[in-house]
């Protein structure tokens, strides 16, 4: 049986899917856009690989990254985090009670103090790295997918 619903598109030939909507819908949900593609085997195996490395993130107290403005990486790691689209604002909530994206830039400011107490409470705990590490890489996986979706429907992919 095919794991296409309407036809396999061969590498080189442009599918009739729209590329960006693929994209925005791999953002939107791991492996909606390949269920768009018609790609549903390959969706399901690709959200069961996100949504496992982010539920072990969550469940091994990692933390969501926040941008500071003084540590050029946290950019990167709080976009990582947001490649995993909606559901990142679970392990948001998870982390600070609220969804938050930026530190805020005054030491004294008390919403500071309060992201930083939440932030120190999941650092003491002894699998803190490890589930910062699981929810990263299931960003990046999940930006690998959506590159994959775009690829797909562009044709560069089968």
């Amino acid at each position: 049986m095919s794991d296409t619903l309407v036809e396999q598109v061969a590498p080189g030939e442009r599918s009739a899917a729209a590329p960006f909507v693929a994209c925005f819908l791999a953002w939107l949900f791991p492996g909606l856009g390949h269920v768009y593609l018609g790609k549903k085997v390959r969706a399901a195996v690709f959200f069961a690989v996100v949504l496992i490395m982010f539920t072990l993130g969550v469940a091994s107290d990692g933390a969501a990254s926040l941008i500071e403005e003084r540590q050029p990486l946290t950019f990167l790691a709080t976009f990582d985090n947001l490649a995993t689209g909606p559901i990142d604002l679970a392990s948001r909530y998870l982390t600070y009670g609220r969804i938050v994206y930026v530190l805020p830039g005054e030491e004294g400011d008390p919403r500071r103090t309060e992201l930083m107490e939440r932030l120190r409470t999941k650092v003491r705990s002894v699998t803190y790295e490890y589930g910062s590490t699981f929810l990263l890489t299931a960003g990046l996986m999940n930006i690998l997918l959506i590159l994959d979706a775009f690829d797909i429907a562009t044709g560069r992919k089968g």
